[in-house]
């Protein structure tokens, strides 16, 4: 389980959240952070590891499609003989009285009205997953998009480790006590919801790239992806708006946890998702890696993911995003 506690430091200051500086702070594509010909090369390796899988990214998403779609108004099929009558065909009934097709049907197709947002925790400790977690994610993405699910996929770390220039600020400020997050912050979007999976994909490549993978301050980063998800997803059809939040561990940020408390971070991150959850209209559900994300995430499993994916670890990631999973 991953390791929490209260922060004094936050307790002392009311609750509220600080933010030494925001100066540095960033949201870039992936496909800024390396070179096309880098990118081209990590894509070919990705393209490698899905192969190697051996998964039928069709009959995932055919999966996807059963346990997320409802059944929607498609269109009308006319020249029935019952249902609502057709203006358009009166006309029939005047010149032959004993017509009786004068009726239409409205025609009901399955659909998926819901929205995934996949949050990949971009630490340090998430780098020795990327060969795994790139090929899951890839797969997932594709899988959701031809079940007729949006799918954006966003990245939190750090632009440098211990605090970098936020930190080096602090310290010319004469270093006062509890600055509060004291990092260059960076999210990172790999696709968002308006791209398709085959544009996207030599954004999503650039999970393979190892010096992405720094320091997490995952509580701004859920905010972040709550927030895109009600800005982009306005649809008054949308039934669901999810957030699956894929991390290995509690936050951490060197330079934050030695100018505060330890538990700086994961005090944040819990009142981050109790109030996210308060507000309403995003799901947020946690996938650990490898360990337990409950003390965080009412809705969470534990993933094993110490080689590439198969068909099991989809399932079980349907489990949760269909309820199955819990606390």
């Amino acid at each position: 389980m991953a390791e929490h506690g209260d922060s004094r430091v936050l307790e002392a200051a009311g609750n509220r959240y600080a933010v030494f500086t925001r100066a540095y702070d960033e949201e870039r594509g992936a496909v800024e952070l390396a070179r096309a010909e880098v990118l081209r090369g990590l894509r070919a390796r990705l393209d490698e590891l899905v192969a190697q899988s051996g998964l039928n990214v069709g009959r995932l998403a055919r999966d996807f499609r059963v346990l997320l779609a409802t059944p929607a108004p498609d269109d009308w099929t006319s020249g029935q003989e019952q249902g609502r009558i057709d203006g358009r065909r009166l006309s029939q009934l005047v010149a032959n009285p004993a017509e009786r097709r004068l009726f239409r049907d409205e025609h009901w197709q399955p659909k998926a009205q819901c929205v995934v947002s996949l949050l990949l925790d971009c630490s340090g400790s998430m780098k020795r997953h990327n060969e795994p977690l790139a090929a899951l994610v890839d797969m997932l993405a594709r899988a959701l998009e031809e079940a007729g699910v949006g799918v954006e996929v966003l990245g939190f770390t750090t632009a440098s480790w211990q605090g970098g220039r936020a930190r080096r600020d602090w310290q010319r400020a004469g270093s006062p006590p509890h600055p509060g997050r004291l990092a260059e912050r960076r999210h990172i979007v790999f696709k968002d919801l308006a791209t398709t999976w085959r544009r996207a994909r030599a954004g999503l490549a650039a999970l393979l790239k190892n010096d992405l993978f720094r320091e997490g301050v995952d509580g701004e980063a859920v905010e972040w992806a709550c927030a895109r998800l009600r800005e982009a997803a306005t649809d008054d059809t949308l039934q669901r708006r999810i957030l699956i939040v894929v991390s290995d561990g509690s936050p951490m940020e060197t330079a934050t946890n030695l100018a505060n408390d330890v538990h700086y971070l994961d005090h944040h991150l819990r009142q981050v998702v109790a109030r996210e959850e308060a507000t309403g209209g995003v799901e947020i559900l946690g996938l650990g890696v490898g360990l337990d994300l409950s003390p965080y995430y009412g809705r969470c499993h534990t993933l094993a993911l110490d080689g590439l994916p198969g068909r099991a670890t989809f399932h079980e990631i349907m489990a949760l995003v269909g309820g199955r999973h819990r606390r």
